[in-house]
């Protein structure tokens, strides 16, 4: 009982512990990687070292997500953002990484809002000392507003959490370096340094509060979104404040039993939000993580609303990255290989001299994923198109069939690593096709996209 009550009341958050769990872990794992090694030269089983292999990285990041705080949202984060880049099976286990943490104890909690707020605005608030959900960083607690009854989450970072980003990333980086889980090139250190900037961003609440401002006011006219309301008086950079908004999980059962035309409706809204944040906003919220969408059910009609959650991890695409994968996007929708193709070249992920084959293969990916984009034609398999001749998302096989051809182009020696944003967008709009997929919507998109074609009336 007494350790458990002690992480209630409070994370190792000291540099110098932190180092230390994490230098132990480090010899563990490399004492299973020594005996898996000797194994594998005695052996010779190239199917059995994967194995082996795989078991001694599941250990690693079993023993990683122990160390809670920030060091589960960077493994995370890592995960999420780059697995492009890492060995599958090493991908694989970061996603595992689970936001297991035990809430903190009430106590801690209101220490943190009263060092926040300050004790006037703390009496105009009735919190509920029970945590209405607890992750890595931070926990979020239902509030009523005392003087109107209004309802609100209240989201609490952890203390000290802030102060181990930089220590905790260092050393996850310099240990799956070490344990050779990730090779180092400067263009990785490069890369990874930027999910470090971004999770920094995502302990700013007040820049996190700006951005749930900006999507509530350029959503306000959209009757098929709901974007939470900030209430500035009672946010800090450690406390956020907003509105709270009753709605179903994604993969509730009442979700997936809606009429066909609705769940249509609710796929379209989730690919027409996507197309705005890159055409129109130039700014994306780029976790594709299905917990950042819920719905809220129209119990007397067909009108029901996307929810939008979390906004950490918005991120502004620069103009002259944003035009240019536009121009691609676009490109892509409408089979015109040559502008693809001039596009990825000056993104700086394909070269002019590499061997036509190469570049053939990824401009043929690059088309094949603005399949659902553009109207059905021959090149769509009949298993993506169902008796009424709409666009299958759930069971048209595509990401199976973009890894396929991906796959030959990311082992390529002429791969270069894509710019930053670029991979960022990718992996959203992948969420978004899973996303889609996952609601079982079925329609045509090429309706959705038209207005962002070269000519059109927008």
């Amino acid at each position: 009982m007494g350790d458990k009550e002690k992480s209630l009341h409070r994370l190792k958050t000291g540099a110098f512990s932190r180092r230390f769990e994490l230098s132990k872990l480090g010899v563990r794992y490399g004492a299973r990687a020594v005996r898996q090694s000797l194994w594998q030269r005695l052996a010779g089983d190239d199917d059995a070292a994967l194995a082996k292999r795989t078991e001694n990285i599941d250990f690693f990041v079993e023993e990683l997500g122990r160390l809670k705080g920030s060091v589960v949202k960077i493994g995370q984060m890592m995960a999420t953002y780059g697995d492009y880049m890492m060995p599958p099976e090493v991908a694989e286990a970061l996603h595992k990484l689970e936001d297991n943490t035990p809430p903190m104890s009430w106590r801690a909690i209101q220490k943190v809002l009263l060092k926040e707020l300050g004790e006037e605005a703390l009496l105009a608030l009735e919190i509920d000392e029970q945590p209405l959900a607890a992750a890595s960083l931070g926990q979020v607690h239902r509030a009523v507003l005392r003087e109107t009854g209004e309802k609100l989450c209240i989201k609490v970072q952890y203390p000290g959490v802030e102060d181990t980003i930089d220590a905790d990333f260092s050393a996850v980086m310099q240990l799956m370096k070490v344990s050779r889980l990730m090779p180092s090139t400067r263009n990785l250190d490069e890369w990874f340094g930027d999910i470090r900037l971004l999770l920094h961003k995502e302990v700013d609440y007040e820049q996190e509060r700006r951005d749930l401002d900006f999507v509530r006011n350029a959503l306000s006219d959209d009757p098929r979104f709901v974007v939470p309301k900030s209430y500035p008086e009672f946010c800090t950079r450690r406390v956020l404040a907003m509105s709270y908004e009753q709605a179903a999980s994604v993969n509730a059962p009442e979700v997936s039993e809606l009429s066909q035309s609705r769940r249509n409706r609710l796929g379209s809204a989730v690919l027409e939000l996507f197309l705005s944040e890159l055409f129109e906003w130039r700014r994306m919220q780029t976790d594709p993580n299905f917990g950042n969408f819920r719905v809220r059910i129209d119990e007397s009609g067909e009108d029901d609303k996307l929810l939008l959650l979390d906004f950490g991890a918005m991120r502004l695409l620069p103009d002259g990255f944003a035009g240019e994968f536009c121009d691609m996007l676009l490109a892509a929708c409408q089979r015109n290989k040559s502008l693809f193709l001039e596009r990825s070249i000056s993104l700086g992920f394909m070269k002019a001299h590499f061997p036509q084959s190469v570049l053939d293969n990824f401009v043929d990916i690059g088309i094949d994923i603005a399949e659902p984009l553009r109207p059905i034609d021959e090149t769509v398999p009949a298993r993506a198109i169902n008796a009424e001749g709409q666009y299958w998302w759930r069971n048209s096989g595509l990401p199976q069939r973009i890894a396929k051809r991906a796959v030959g182009a990311s082992i390529s020696k002429y791969f270069a690593l894509p710019p930053k944003d670029f991979l960022y967008v990718m992996r959203k709009l992948m969420g978004v096709y899973a996303l889609i997929a996952l609601l079982d919507a079925q329609f045509n998109a090429d309706g959705v996209v038209e207005k962002y074609l070269p000519g059109s009336e927008k």
